[in-house]
């Protein structure tokens, strides 16, 4: 099992310093990832962050600041058919959209903790459900 890991950076880039944890707690969990990178071409990015979607099974998303890219990963990762994680600081809002999206897990954290036990645990419900269909 492979994730995508990403999060908002056009605004500010105060979300970078979650991703190293998310990255942990996925591989902490035996799932190989990918975090997203910084750079290059629009064209460059497009080709390179599809090529990753398209070879993960689940994208792990922070989405507590607005940000059209990681809108559109989301979006991509519905196409593909991708579970999804959502991650989003206690007191912020996710639209409605995304939470009305099948195959999606919405996780409301307060701080780094809560985050890793909450994460872990949605990450071993998901792969015991895959391991099961198999």
């Amino acid at each position: 099992m492979k994730a995508y890991i990403t999060c908002p950076v056009s605004h500010t880039q105060e979300r970078l310093n979650l991703l190293p944890i998310i990255k942990n707690i996925a591989e902490l969990n035996r799932i190989d990832s990918f975090v997203f990178e910084i750079g290059g071409s629009p064209e460059e990015i497009f080709k390179r962050d599809y090529k990753q979607l398209n070879s993960c099974d689940l994208i792990i998303a922070e989405v507590s600041e607005t940000s059209h890219g990681v809108g559109i990963e989301i979006g991509i990762s519905y196409c593909l058919n991708l579970k999804r994680i959502l991650l989003i600081e206690k007191g912020k809002h996710v639209t409605k959209l995304a939470q009305g999206m099948p195959n999606t897990s919405i996780i409301e954290y307060e701080n780094i903790n809560d985050l890793e036990h909450k994460l872990s645990s949605v990450l071993e419900n998901i792969k015991k459900i895959s391991s099961e269909k198999l």
